[in-house]
């Protein structure tokens, strides 16, 4: 029994380690995809920031260089605090959020359509985002976020969201529906978030002068109603 005893241990020994080994792998692993993982999430929202500042600053540079004025009023002054609230919300709703919600579209789609076909895919993921995201989750998270970052009042917030939802869903329905229905379709998920990022360079600075119009559109001639659609 001693000799089968001594013969067993050294095997046990080995199995032992083996298990450490294995467990220090897994750890490892999962350490560099949640590092990995992070640092896409850093990349997306920088990303986004970036391009939503960038965008609300073009668009305050033509406000200024087509507002019509009378002859004894300045022209308004950069509004930093405008463009900080407007990068500061981009980069999280879009570069963090938005991760997050891109990656529930195909598993809709599965759910409704056997083995869907890229196209079928990337219908689902726009008519979702376009339809149901937008207008009832991101627009009034952006009018409500962007106004807080700038000290707006809630009842400002408020009226701006009112005011403005219904231009600002008509824009983004023109804009959105053909650019994602390509980007869910042919862009590789890793790559989504960051595509999405770069078309929003141009929505944003159409969706920047929406927000912070003086007057409403429906005021203005039809000839620069189309312009600003």
């Amino acid at each position: 029994t001693s000799h089968h005893t001594a013969a067993i241990l050294p095997q046990t020994r080995h199995t032992s380690s083996s298990h450490r080994r294995r467990a220090a792998t897994r750890r490892t692993t999962i350490s560099m995809l949640r590092a990995s993982r992070l640092r896409s999430l850093a990349r997306d929202i920088s990303f986004a920031g970036v391009a939503g500042g960038s965008a609300d600053f073009v668009c305050q540079r033509l406000e200024s260089g087509l507002a019509v004025l009378p002859p004894d009023e300045a022209a308004p002054s950069y509004d930093c605090r405008r463009s900080f609230a407007f990068s500061t919300f981009t980069g999280l709703y879009i570069g963090g959020v938005c991760t997050p919600l891109y990656s529930l579209y195909p598993r809709i789609a599965a759910s409704l359509f056997r083995s869907p076909s890229p196209n079928v895919s990337g219908a689902v993921a726009t008519l979702c985002d376009n339809f149901v995201h937008v207008p009832f989750l991101y627009l009034p998270a952006f009018y409500l976020g962007t106004g807080a970052l700038r000290g707006e009042s809630s009842a400002e917030m408020a009226d701006g969201l009112r005011r403005n939802w219904a231009m600002s869903v008509a824009s983004c329905l023109s804009f959105w529906l053909p650019a994602q229905f390509v980007i869910f379709s042919m862009v590789p998920a890793a790559y989504r978030v960051r595509c999405v990022a770069s078309c929003d360079f141009v929505w944003n600075v159409a969706l920047s002068f929406i927000a912070h119009r003086r007057e409403p559109i429906s005021d203005a001639p039809p000839a620069m109603m189309q312009a600003d659609s």
